[in-house]
């Protein structure tokens, strides 16, 4: 007769019986299992010190190569730019260091910086819109007509690079020190710009220096703020944006490559050495024989200089 006793004697016998082969079949793998999972781990090992050894050889040669850039920086832009005078103007994510890099290779050029200007992140705040239509009313020359827009950003940045270039609607037109000083310290007292170096109000052609864009969830009108001010100041003068890159969704230098590659010179490496000659050289190709350069690595980009006339 069959009961829960042999029933009971039956399972046990069958789960002896599977403890059995799991430790038989777990000492006949396990030396194999090992000896193959420390094999990839060695592996592994092998593989990720040679790729350190890579990355490090990289590092190495872009120092030679940016020592190297730096040593023939001044024999190459030797008096390309003698006598002209350039506005700089550095953007929300440009760091001063290349800032201060790309001033250095204006010197080597031969140009004076006629005013240098940090515009801070709130400048291009929509929620901050209105305040800068309303400074823009309150702070144009009488010498200037600002364009018709609702656009805080578009109508400030048309006033601010009429009063630090001298020029407005392809023309020429009278700045007083006190009509620079009025704007940029309306700018400044709203938190929007710093004054490096105070403008003269007269520029042969604008350095605009930047990051890689704004990537908050404003983002996309923060961006097009920043190409609505480059377009302010390329309306009338040489200008060039020098950013460094450019990858990313939005990025300004993307969006004036495809819609102002006419207007705009661009430079999309500015973080390096090369980057930084190769925004001064297109400066001076654009200044000199009107030509608008797109230079670095990224798409869009003709090369790392201007091409030898």
């Amino acid at each position: 007769m069959i009961n829960f006793r042999y029933h009971l004697v039956s399972l046990t016998a069958v789960f002896l019986a599977l403890t059995v082969g799991l430790i038989l079949g777990t000492a006949a793998l396990n030396g194999p299992a090992i000896e193959a999972f420390e094999s990839n781990i060695q592996s592994l090992r092998d593989s990720n010190e040679q790729l350190r050894d890579q990355a490090e050889q990289m590092e190495r040669d872009l120092q030679d190569d940016q020592a190297f850039a730096e040593a023939v920086a001044p024999s190459y832009l030797a008096g390309q730019l003698t006598a002209k005078n350039i506005l700089v103007i550095a953007l929300p994510g440009a760091d001063p260091t290349y800032v201060d890099g790309t001033v250095d290779m204006l010197g080597y050029a031969g140009a004076t910086v006629s005013g240098r200007l940090s515009i801070l992140d709130d400048y291009f705040d929509p929620d901050r819109a209105a305040e800068l239509g309303d400074l823009a009313e309150t702070t144009t020359p009488d010498t200037v007509t600002t364009p018709v827009t609702y656009d805080g950003v578009t109508a400030m940045s048309y006033v601010l690079a009429a009063v630090t270039t001298g020029e407005a609607a392809g023309a020429t037109v009278a700045i007083t020190p006190g009509d620079i000083t009025t704007v940029t310290t309306g700018l400044n007292d709203l938190g929007m710009l710093t004054v490096e170096t105070q403008p003269t109000g007269v520029a042969d052609g604008v350095l605009i220096l930047a990051g890689p864009g704004f990537t908050d969830s404003n983002a996309a009108d923060r961006n097009a703020g920043m190409v609505a001010f480059t377009n302010a100041f390329a309306a009338d003068d040489p200008t060039v944006y020098a950013a460094t890159t450019d990858t990313g969704d939005g990025n300004p230098i993307r969006t004036i490559r495809a819609e102002n590659s006419d207007t705009v010179a661009t430079t999309d490496n500015v973080a390096l050495t090369q980057g930084q000659i190769a925004a001064v050289a297109a400066l001076a190709d654009y200044i000199n024989t009107s030509t608008v350069d797109h230079l670095g690595t990224g798409e869009g980009a003709s090369g790392l200089l201007p091409d030898a006339a």
